[in-house]
């Protein structure tokens, strides 16, 4: 069974992660356009998943019965790009988990420095009013083995490479942008590799607001051993609101909520979240 990061695991979280967009940027910000040689932006985002059941019921032997699932994690996430030159942002993301599986053989906890993150998004060029971006992204674990039932090993590596799409232009009247990503990470210690598909679409019903809706889809090329293939389809909404105020340039507070809607081999999971984002 596979456990995702609020996206993500993208918290994105979380992700992640997340696509972030800035809601004070001229083309709706760091995610699908590269921010200015020179400029950058955190987001710092505070996230609680809560599960109580799988997306396929494990009988257990001794009982005949459904065998017991909880799982809740906190989880303290801290991404950021800058702009290098023109068409080069850099990105990284450091993730802080507390996390906790209760099962009927017994309880797993992770607490520490769940994740690094680091790599570039190059903006290729703009064909048919789209942005046309590559984006290699490098990703370390750092949870312990022992204590997590995910698969996912103490110096595991991911490797993705993904194309993003960016564009402004208008649904019923109002002025919207989207960002698509499609990706492809390569993973290791025998975990099956996977496929991403995500769509974010933000629009500002006013000055200084903007509301964000993602769909976040994975899922893995291969199954595990006595698992189905994971694939989980989550849909994310938040809000964005710039602080007002000449003390605070560049500064907005989000919150939202996310949600598993389809998937197998995973957890029937929901995830809130508050973020603070800086620009510089």
């Amino acid at each position: 069974m596979r456990q995702g990061h609020p996206r993500s695991q993208r918290n994105f979280a979380w992700a992640a992660c997340a696509i972030a967009l800035f809601p004070m940027a001229d083309h709706a910000g760091a995610g699908g356009w590269p921010l200015p040689p020179g400029d950058g932006e955190i987001i710092a985002t505070l996230s609680r998943m809560q599960a109580n059941e799988r997306t396929e019921d494990r009988i257990d032997p001794a009982t005949g019965v459904p065998s017991p699932y909880r799982y809740r994690k906190v989880e303290l996430s801290v991404y950021a790009e800058y702009g290098l030159t023109k068409n080069l942002t850099a990105i990284g993301e450091l993730a802080f988990v507390n996390e906790k599986t209760d099962l009927s053989v017994g309880s797993f906890r992770n607490i520490g420095l769940a994740r690094i993150k680091s790599g570039t998004r190059y903006a290729i060029g703009t064909w048919e009013e789209t942005l046309f971006s590559v984006q290699p992204l490098l990703t370390l674990h750092l949870e312990d083995v022992s204590d997590n039932p995910a698969m996912i090993q103490r110096g595991d590596v991911d490797i993705e490479l993904a194309l993003v799409l960016a564009r402004n232009e208008k649904l019923f009247g109002r002025d919207i942008f989207a960002v698509h990503e499609i990706a492809w990470t390569h993973t290791d210690s025998g975990r099956p590799d996977e496929i991403r598909a995500d769509i974010t679409l933000g629009t500002r019903p006013r000055p200084g607001t903007m509301l964000l809706l993602k769909s976040l889809n994975t899922a893995a090329l291969d199954p595990v051993a006595s698992e189905k293939a994971y694939r989980a389809s989550k849909l994310s909404l938040s809000v964005v609101c710039e602080l007002s105020g000449n003390s605070r340039p560049g500064t907005a507070l989000e919150a939202g909520v996310e949600r598993l809607i389809d998937g197998q081999g995973t957890i029937e999971d929901t995830a809130f979240r508050i973020a603070l984002w800086y620009r510089f």
